[in-house]
C-alpha cells in the first residue's frame, strides 16, 4: 500500500475538474503544512533576529515544500513512501504529538490563565497552574478527540477542510492588516552573527522534512498536476504572514491583544487539520511492530503530558522543533545519498546515536541563545546523513540492493 491511498488511482476529467483537483490538493497541502511550527515559530524569530530572521524561515521552507511537488514524481513517492514508510510513520506521529503539545501550552498561556505567564511571583504561577491542569488537559484531549473523528474521511472532505481553512486563515489576515495598519516592528535582540550560524540548521530541516510528510505524499500520488505544489506555496505564503503580523514586542505574550482572538482560531483549525490528517495516514501506512493505534495514541499521551501547565514552556517547544532539525533531516540526507533505497539495518540506530550527540548543541544554540553552536549540529547532521546513507549504497555491499527486493504494492 501506497501512502496515498489503497489501491491505484486512475487521475482523469475535464479541464475543470483537473484544474479544481490541483487547486485542491495544493490547498490541502498549505493547510496541513500549517501547524504549530509555522504559526508560532515566527514570533521567536521576530524576537530573537527581526525581520531577517523572518525572512531565513520563509524563504527554505516556501522552496523546500513547492520542490518537492516538482522533485518527486507520482511513482517516485510511491517508491520513497513504501521504501521508508516507517520514518514516515514516526515523523507524522512525532508531528501528532507536537500538536497536541502546542494545544495545552497555548490554552494554558493565551486562555485560561494568561495572568499566570505574566505573574512575577513563582508561587502566585505555581498555585494557577494546578488549578488549570483540567481545562488544559480537557481542551487538549477534546480537540484531539475531535481530529481523530475526522481522520476516517475521504480526500474531497480533506481538500473542502482545507479550502475552508485557508479561506479564513486569509480573511484573518486581511482583519489583521486593517487593524494594524502596517507590519510590526521587530528589530531582534540577537545581532547578524547570530542569524548566520542559525541560517543553516533552519535551511537544512525545512529543505528535508518535506520528504518525510505523508500528506504531502498522498497530495503528489494523487493530484493530477504537480503544480499544486505552486499552488501550496501561493497559499501558504499568507499563512506564515499573518503569524508575524499579529507580532506585538511590547505585549508580555508577543501577540497583540486585539488580534488574540483571530489568532486563537487560526490556531484551533489547523492544529485539528494537521492531527486528524497525520492520524489518517498513520492508518493507511504499511504496519510496523507498532500499530497505529498504538502509535498514536502514544504520540497523543506524549504531546499531552508534555502540554501540562509546569511542562509546557517554550524551551519544551524549542525542544520538540529539535526533532526536524537533526534526526529527521539527517535520515532524509541518508536516503538521499542512498538514492532512495531502503536504508540498511541498524541506520535507525546509528541516526539515533548521532542525534543524541547533536542535540546539546542545539539545545545551548536555540534554548540558551549560545547560536554558534548550532553550525557544528548542523554539520554533525549533514555528516552522520551522509556516512550513514552512503554505507546503504549498493556499491558498499557488493551484490546487495537495500531498495530492490520489494516493489511497491500499488
Amino acid at each position: 500500500m501506497s501512502v496515498a491511498a489503497r489501491g491505484t488511482t486512475t487521475i482523469q476529467g475535464s479541464p475543470i475538474a483537473t484544474t479544481a483537483s490541483t487547486v485542491g490538493w495544493g490547498l490541502y497541502c498549505a493547510s496541513s503544512w500549517t501547524w504549530c511550527i509555522g504559526m508560532f515559530l515566527p514570533i521567536i524569530l521576530l524576537t530573537r533576529f527581526g525581520w531577517a530572521g523572518f525572512w531565513t524561515f520563509l524563504i527554505p521552507n516556501v522552496i523546500g515544500c513547492v520542490a518537492f511537488g516538482y522533485v518527486f514524481g507520482r511513482e517516485s513517492s510511491r517508491r520513497f513512501a513504501t521504501h521508508h514508510a516507517i520514518a514516515i510513520r514516526w515523523f507524522s506521529a512525532a508531528t501528532i504529538g507536537f500538536q497536541v503539545f502546542f494545544l495545552g501550552w497555548t490554552a494554558g498561556t493565551f486562555i485560561y490563565g494568561p495572568d499566570a505567564s505574566a505573574s512575577g511571583d513563582a508561587a502566585v504561577a505555581g498555585a494557577l497552574s494546578e488549578v488549570l491542569t483540567w481545562p488544559v488537559l480537557g481542551t487538549m484531549l477534546t480537540w484531539t478527540a475531535g481530529a481523530v473523528a475526522l481522520a476516517g474521511r475521504g480526500d474531497l472532505f480533506w481538500r473542502w477542510f482545507a479550502t475552508a481553512a485557508i479561506v479564513t486563515g486569509l480573511a484573518f489576515l486581511g482583519i489583521a492588516v486593517s487593524r494594524t495598519g502596517g507590519p510590526p516592528a521587530a528589530s531582534g535582540r540577537e545581532g547578524g552573527m547570530s542569524l548566520l550560524a542559525a541560517a543553516p540548521i533552519v535551511v537544512l530541516g525545512f529543505l528535508a522534512c518535506p520528504a518525510l510528510d505523508a500528506t504531502f505524499h498522498r497530495a503528489r500520488q494523487q493530484t493530477p498536476n504537480r503544480h499544486s505544489f505552486a499552488v501550496f506555496g501561493i497559499a501558504f505564503t499568507p499563512m506564515i504572514v499573518l503569524a508575524a503580523w499579529v507580532y506585538d514586542a511590547a505585549s508580555p505574550e508577543r501577540i497583540a491583544a486585539v488580534l488574540l482572538p483571530l489568532v486563537i482560531a487560526q490556531w484551533t483549525v489547523q492544529l485539528v487539520f494537521t492531527i486528524g490528517a497525520h492520524v489518517r495516514e498513520i492508518g493507511l501506512l504499511p504496519a510496523s511492530r507498532i500499530g497505529p493505534a498504538m502509535l498514536v495514541l502514544m504520540a497523543v499521551l506524549a504531546g499531552a503530558i508534555l502540554g501540562l501547565p509546569r511542562i509546557a514552556s517554550e524551551p519544551t517547544y524549542l525542544g520538540f522543533l529539535g526533532l526536524y532539525a537533526i534526526p529527521f533531516p539527517m535520515y532524509v540526507i541518508a536516503a538521499a545519498v542512498a538514492g532512495g533505497r531502503r536504508l540498511r539495518p541498524g541506520s535507525g540506530r546509528l541516526i539515533i546515536i548521532a542525534s543524541v550527540i547533536a542535540s546539546p548543541l542545539a539545545w545551548l544554540g536555540f534554548v540558551d541563545d549560545r547560536t554558534t553552536l548550532l553550525l557544528p549540529a548542523a554539520m554533525i547532521t549533514v555528516i552522520a546523513g551522509w556516512v550513514i546513507g552512503r554505507r546503504s549504497r549498493p556499491d558498499a555491499e557488493p551484490g546487495k540492493d537495500h531498495g530492490a527486493e520489494t516493489p511497491s504494492p500499488t
